[in-house]
């Protein structure tokens, strides 16, 4: 019998999806990635341990397509232990009020937010089969509003209106799903995986520091 726990990650495209799949399958987890549509496509390409995870096309605005995941998760697993929310879009860097496009900012929101807040309320009752269930939604510290004041933090002077604003949203929803979820098995926390250092303009990379942070979060209480 397989006694590795299982694992959601999803992603659209920030380069970490396939990372942290990779960390989980070394730690005894089996992993479904999904992926949304660009990034299903550069994940379907690629060899290295593709086949080690079960990588799923899957739309993140959709009710639909969030359901047939869950179907797909029932079919392969049965039940859910961990939920990475990953998935997230950036846009609009540098940008002045005069400049943003209001529905720019909206496919912001859909994705860092309002596509975490389908996928954990689609997938709650296979975490609830879980007795170590746990959610961990990929934030930033671009919506941490203390460090954004303080002029010696790093990432200050960035201007990224519609990101920085969701990663904000989303750590004021994953502090209330924290409350709402207290008296169940589900745990559910922030966890930002990038230092300014490892950040490109389209890429960034875990340092090993971050990577063992992770691994924290995601180790199994036997």
């Amino acid at each position: 019998m397989n006694a590795n726990r299982k694992a959601v990650v999803t992603d659209s495209g920030n380069g970490l999806g396939r990372t942290f799949a990779n960390i989980l399958l070394k730690n005894n987890y089996d992993v479904i990635l999904a992926a949304s549509q660009d990034s299903f496509n550069a994940l379907a390409v690629e060899t290295d341990n593709l086949h080690q995870y079960k990588l799923v096309k899957t739309d993140f605005t959709s009710n639909d397509s969030v359901s047939e995941l869950r179907d797909t998760i029932i079919s392969t697993f049965g039940h859910l232990d961990l939920l990475i929310n990953n998935a997230e879009i950036a846009n609009g860097f540098g940008q002045k009020i005069e400049q943003i496009n209001i529905e720019d900012v909206k496919a912001v929101y859909d994705i860092n937010v309002f596509a975490v807040m389908r996928v954990v309320k689609t997938l709650k009752p296979l975490l609830e089969k879980s007795n170590d269930a746990r959610i961990i939604n990929v934030t930033s510290a671009l919506g941490d509003l203390t460090k954004m004041k303080d002029d010696s933090f790093c990432y200050s002077n960035y201007c990224m209106t519609a990101y920085a604003s969701s990663k904000a949203a989303l750590n004021m929803y994953t502090h209330l799903q924290c409350k709402e979820f207290s008296p169940s098995k589900i745990s559910i926390k922030t966890f930002d995986p990038v230092a300014l250092k490892n950040c490109t303009h389209n890429s960034v990379k875990i340092c090993n520091d971050v990577k063992d942070e992770f691994i924290a979060l995601i180790k199994h209480k036997a």
